[in-house]
């Protein structure tokens, strides 16, 4: 080797190929006398110069020397060069790059013959550094080295590898490309363009892409990449089924959801496109586009892959970023999709809204009409006494309430169809507004407010709709009463810049700013302000918007929460914006208020009364400290009743008045303040009201240590399940919906009250059963674990007396076992809600004064209360500190009961409690299959024979569950493996309370004793065979009755056909010789023979299914209805009928019975249904609680005629009707052998109803049978 010569050469020689890493070392021990360039000692000093450059260089580079350019290169040119290391080294150029040497070539030789460098960036290179062709990019320089002689010897190459760069860049300029243009995409055709369009830009990792959509068993090509008109090539359809290997592909990644590659025929390949290069891709990959939720795909995307990539990581990648992107752009177009129907939708929608608000504003028009005229009558009745005068003044004051939400409907329903009209006349702006806002100026004082009105002078002609401007006014001055308590309204009028500016600013509570923009949107409503009402329609203010907007004006309004806000109304002076055809000119058009009174009336509600003023008084005079509780001796029980409208306040008041003391209160703080007070037995809280709405009410009472418990019930014009839940969750008691009868009202305040004083008794008959516990029982209130009650017991294991312990923390009561750990114990209780046991826990106390060790079997159990939070722990305890000690003494007794038992000849063992066995005496040697565990039990299992082994574990297993004497006979195993019988007992031995503390017991041999039974139990299999062949003989006698039914079916339907042919000819009457009475005979007759067939085919059926053994399958019972509903096809026709079922589950059982089983139901449905009702009846699954145990309950519901549920259990006895057969066909077997079906399956049927509301009928199967037939 050439290196043991440099071995022995001056150090300095060797100097320029020290280091270096591997190609270092390669360099020094490469035999380079095989080569051109010779030994060392014959290198030129330029070459050495340059590989002492290139080794210790970090950037990869080659050089080659001589006119073949023998190959030098470092460590990290070694990735370049790839799977050719190390053969590379010492090789001509030519041979190492042969796959790119015509790219090369060019460029080296101007190198070595003209003396010039060369330089080229981000080269594409087709290398096979790995045996493979590889798409490379490199970045590299030739540059001459001149020999000793000055020329040209050889070549200096410095490399960069931009491959991973270039691909990069390219791939995510694919996806950044793709992702803008799905996101302006609008359909799916669209989606499917942009992106064959998009990966048809990159044909490098993309040579062709096709799009196919998922459509009956077939892919079909909706688009494809156009470089090379290669279209002929794909199929325009695929069929799924086929062998060919792309639809093989597409029904795997449908299947899987997941990317899938394949290999293209080899007869194919050369007609596919090559995309970017000159040859075609071998494999391909399909790229499922996932339908998120459904099974089929928004389409399949078929790509080549590049023939001079592998697919590794980041290129499998690649392809599902693509499929992730079309999918969400898929998805999205379809969001959009629905967006615009949801648009359509909502239009549809408001358009409907206003047409109904009119219509039904028109419709409730006539009865309010009816309303007000008698009320108003007998309000001017002389002859109407004051009492009725007071109801229905109430009445009156609600029913114009009523009608003025009506019309104000009605109206804003025409506003927004265009159907309302203005007509302007010319007024005194300043006096019309003036007298409007002196309407309210009675109501406004009263409640302590200012009313201020400033007008200036006006000389403009001004031209309003004095109907619309009348509610505009009134609507604005309305809504500042309603929302200021104190201070001023000040409503203006101006004229400033050709308009007129009327405003109303108060200085109440304000509008929060993010309102604002949403204060004139009609249904618009700001929960939980602090008005004087919560009622409302909402629509106000959206409608005084648009009668200003009729006026050709605008509204704005500034506000400041706490401050107050100013409405301002703009319209224009003049005429000239008005349409001349609306401008009236009659003088005696009235311009007075004409509908102030009924907005007066309703503002005068929000006013307190005297009465409420004076309970205020009294809440406000008396103690802060709460009332003590109602004591049992008051004579009524105290309501309060809280609405802010007063006429409700007054109504419920009237109802409760009878039966309870009522107190009243106009919003939730008042409310608040009277429960404390006055504590009432139950509070009535309406839902809406201002300062302190009913759930806020309910919640502070909730949080009060001493008021939590009150009774509430929540009034709320919200109906529906929604509202009703809701008040619930938040810890109401009951939830009442407007509006409700007087009768209901009572009876819900009674039975509320009741329950919530079962309660509190409820609460006394605990601490009653702690008291009376034949156990130690103590209840700890609290995390503190204040000692509530303790009983006797407890107070004899803790040694203490009441008095030391009650009212105080445990820890505190008994501070000694605190640090044994249980003041822990009791925290982790309260705090994680699971329940402690423990037993024979050793326990240190000082009872009566003396330390005592007592051990206790214990429980911690936490209570808690209706919204599941834990309030308290009970503790219960047994001393067993006599039982310990008894089983120590037990324990020191069994040695001499060992000594003993070792000297009888049976097999003499003992259990412990749990039935372990833990010992045998010295005899079990003599036995095999016996063994001993590592805790000391013993397993006895395979001593017994397998045959006795299961007979003898459940007597052993009753022995224990039951506490008695155990007693078995069995086979056991002896050591030489034989068996033989035993006779094995046991009893229970237990302490002084009947505790169960061991078990003992012996096993005889009683083997030649039972070798005499065997001759009797042979006689007794032969006895056995007798009585089957009996039951052979049964069963033949049961299939002649059947036959027989058959039969005797027939002969009975035979005359019967004869009557009804005879009887059908004497009704034809040729000659017309029958009478009235006649026909009406001959009709019974037919009715009669009707009757008779249907009760001979009922008992038929009925007497064959009782009679058959069926098969046991797998039935789909969504397959038995279609049969059943395709039968019964024309009554279903007849009747008007409609079936919903979905979703039945697949059940084990008989197909022919379960049919028979809808069937009857199905057909009784049909048969009871009310007249000129047309049947609807519904089949569902109502899995509840029986679906995790294997049970389907299906229920049968119609809304036919019913039945009186008493009959419940007899519906479904044989031959029972509930109806005349003159109304209702039937042979009253139907519904029995529904039963008698549903039972041979191993289920049970129920049958609930409501004469006049239909039936259900409630079936419970098994779904799967544990046997072969039924």
């Amino acid at each position: 080797m050439q290196s043991s010569t440099l071995d022995n050469k001056p150090s300095s020689t060797l100097e320029f190929l020290s280091g270096g890493g591997e190609m270092g070392e390669r360099i020094r021990n490469f035999d380079w006398s095989t080569t051109p360039l010779g030994a060392f000692e014959n290198w030129p000093q330029s070459l050495r110069t340059c590989i002492r450059i290139m080794l210790t260089s970090r950037q990869p580079i080659w050089i080659g020397w001589g006119k073949e350019l023998i190959k030098f290169y470092n460590d990290p040119y070694q990735a370049i060069v790839g799977g050719k290391h190390p053969w590379a080294l010492g090789k001509p150029a030519s041979a190492v790059w042969k796959e790119i040497w015509k790219n090369i070539e060019p460029m080296l030789r101007q190198v070595m013959e003209k003396d010039e460098g060369t330089y080229v960036e981000s080269q594409l290179l087709i290398m096979e550094r790995n045996g493979y062709p590889e798409e490379t990019y490199y970045t590299f320089s030739y540059t001459p080295i001149p020999g000793d002689d000055g020329k040209t010897e050889g070549m200096f190459c410095a490399n960069t590898d931009d491959t991973d760069k270039i691909i990069s860049e390219r791939q995510l300029k694919t996806l950044t490309q793709l992702g803008k243009r799905l996101a302006n995409c609008h359909c799916n055709q669209e989606v499917i363009e942009n992106t064959i369009d998009t990966l048809q830009e990159n044909p490098q990792d993309f040579p062709f892409a096709l799009f196919h959509t998922i459509k009956d068993g077939k892919a079909i090509l909706e688009r494809f990449t156009t470089i090379g008109n290669h279209q002929n090539v794909f199929l325009k359809e695929t069929l799924l089924d086929s062998d060919d290997p792309i639809a093989i592909a597409i029904n795997r990644a449908l299947t899987t959801r997941e990317l899938h590659v394949f290999e293209y025929p080899e007869k194919i390949l050369k007609h596919l496109p090559t995309g970017a290069w000159q040859v075609p891709p071998k494999h391909g990959i399909v790229i499922p586009i996932i339908q998120t939720g459904k099974n089929v795909p928004y389409g399949i995307l078929v790509v080549g892959i590049n023939p001079y990539r592998l697919l590794e990581e980041k290129y499998t990648s690649l392809f599902s970023l693509v499929g992730d992107q079309v999918a969400t752009a898929f998805a999205d177009v379809h969001v959009l999709e629905e967006e615009r129907k949801r648009a359509e939708a909502l239009a549809e929608i408001d358009k409907a809204k206003t047409t109904f608000f009119s219509n039904i504003s028109h419709e409730f028009r006539t009865p309010l009409t009816l309303l007000l005229g008698p009320i108003e009558e007998a309000l001017n009745d002389l002859n109407t006494i004051e009492e009725n005068k007071r109801r229905m003044d109430i009445a009156y004051r609600n029913a114009l309430r009523m009608q003025r939400l009506v019309n104000t409907l009605l109206e804003f329903s025409r506003i927004e169809a265009g159907r309302i009209e203005g007509w302007f006349t010319k007024v005194d702006i300043c006096s019309l507004t003036q007298e409007l806002a002196s309407t309210f100026r009675s109501a406004i004082e009263k409640a302590g407010l200012q009313l201020q009105f400033h007008c200036e002078d006006i000389k403009s002609e001004v031209y309003v709709d004095v109907d619309m401007w009348e509610k505009i006014v009134l609507n604005l001055i309305s809504n500042a009463f309603k929302y200021s308590k104190e201070g001023s309204i000040t409503v203006s009028v101006k004229e400033e810049s050709s308009m007129v500016q009327f405003s109303v600013a108060d200085t109440g509570v304000g509008i929060p700013h993010d309102h604002l923009e949403k204060i004139f949107d009609r249904f618009h409503r700001i929960e939980n302000i602090q008005g004087r009402s919560q009622e409302g329609s909402g629509i106000g203010l959206a409608m005084v918007k648009e009668l200003v907007r009729l006026h050709q004006g605008s509204i704005e309004v500034e506000s400041q929460v706490g401050r107050g806000s100013t409405f301002t109304v703009s319209i224009p002076v003049g005429k000239d914006h008005l349409p001349e055809n609306k401008i009236v000119t009659d003088s005696s058009i009235s311009v007075t208020a004409r509908h102030a009174d009924a907005y007066v009336q309703e503002a005068m509600k929000w006013i307190p009364s005297p009465e409420e003023d004076e309970q205020e008084e009294s809440v406000a005079d008396a103690s802060k400290e709460p009332t003590p509780l109602n004591t049992p001796t008051d004579k009524k029980y105290k309501v309060l009743v809280v609405d802010d409208n007063s006429d409700m306040r007054e109504y419920v008041e009237r109802l409760l008045s009878v039966q309870f003391e009522v107190i009243t209160a106009a919003d939730g703080a008042d409310a608040y303040r009277k429960v404390l007070h006055f504590n009432p037995d139950l509070l009535l809280s309406d839902v809406m009201m201002p300062k302190l709405d009913g759930f806020g009410l309910l919640e502070k009472v909730r949080q009060h240590p001493d008021r939590k418990m009150l009774p509430v019930i929540l009034l709320s014009a919200r109906a529906g399940e929604e509202a009703k839940v809701e008040g619930l969750e938040a810890g109401a008691d009951d939830y009442l919906i407007k509006p409700f009868s007087a009768k209901e009202l009572i009876a819900r305040v009674d039975a509320n009250i009741k329950i919530s004083k079962s309660r509190i008794a409820a609460a006394k008959n605990l601490q009653n059963i702690i008291r009376h516990s034949p156990v130690a029982t103590a209840l700890l209130q609290g995390p503190s674990c204040i000692i509530e009650i303790a009983n006797e017991m407890a107070l004899e294991i803790w040694g203490r007396t009441n008095e030391e312990v009650i009212g105080k923390p445990l820890m505190q009561a008994l501070p000694e076992i605190e640090a044994q750990g249980f003041g822990k114990l009791l925290a982790e209780v309260y705090t994680t809600g699971k329940t402690f046991r423990a037993n024979e826990t050793t326990v240190e106390l000082i009872r009566f004064g003396q330390p005592q060790t007592v051990y206790v079997n214990f429980i911690f159990e936490p209570l808690r209360n209706d919204d599941s939070e834990i309030t308290s722990i009970i503790a219960v305890g047994i001393d067993v500190t006599e039982q310990v000690i008894s089983r120590r003494i037990t324990e020191q007794s069994e040695k001499e009961l060992n000594e003993l038992a070792n000297a009888v000849p049976q097999l003499v063992w003992a259990a412990n409690q749990a039935g372990q066995i833990t010992y045998f005496n010295d005899r079990v040697a003599e036995y095999g299959g016996a063994n001993k565990n590592e805790d000391g039990t013993w397993t006895w299992e395979g001593l017994v024979h397998p045959d006795d082994l299961i007979a003898t574990a459940n007597t052993w297993k009753q022995a224990l569950e039951q506490g008695t004497a155990y007693q078995a006979e069995q086979r056991i195993q002896m050591k030489d493996g034989t068996f033989r019988w035993h006779l094995s007992r046991a009893f229970p031995f237990k302490d002084k309370y009947g505790n169960i503390l061991k078990w003992f017991g012996s096993a005889t041999d009683i083997h030649v004793s039972k070798e005499h039974s065997t001759i009797l139990e042979e006689e007794v299999r032969k006895r056995t065979a007798e009585l089957h062949e009996l039951n052979h003989s049964l069963q033949r006698s049961n299939d002649e009755l059947q036959q027989f039914a058959h039969v005797t079916s027939h002969d009975l339907k035979e005359p019967l056909r004869k009557i009804k042919t005879f009887n059908s000819r004497l009704a034809e009457d040729p000659d017309n010789t029958l009478t009235e009475k006649s026909r009406k005979f001959i009709q019974k007759i037919d009715s009669a023979s009707d009757r008779m067939f249907a009760m001979i085919e009922g008992v038929l059926n009925y007497s064959v299914l009782n009679a058959s053994e069926q098969k046991i399958e797998a039935v789909q019972l969504d397959g038995i209805l279609q049969n059943i509903e395709s039968d019964l096809e024309l009554l279903i026709t007849q009747k008007q009928a409609v079936l919903h079922y979905t979703g039945l589950p697949i059940i084990e059982g008989s197909a022919v019975l379960l049919y028979q089983l809808f069937y009857n139901l199905i057909n009784n449905s049909l048969k009871f249904s009310k007249p000129d009702v047309p049947p609807v009846i519904h089949i569902f699954v109502d899995w509840g609680s029986h679906h995790e145990s294997g049970w389907a309950v299906i229920k049968v519901q119609d809304n036919g005629i019913g039945f009186n549920q008493r009959y419940a259990e007899r519906i479904f006895e044989s031959f029972t009707r509930l109806n005349s057969k003159d109304q209702f066909e039937g042979t009253g077997l139907g519904l029995s052998l529904c039963k008698r079906i549903v039972e041979r399956h191993g289920g049970s049927i129920e049958a609930t109803g409501k004469l006049g509301e239909g039936a259900i009928f409630t079936i419970r199967l098994p779904i799967i049978q544990n046997r072969t037939s039924i």
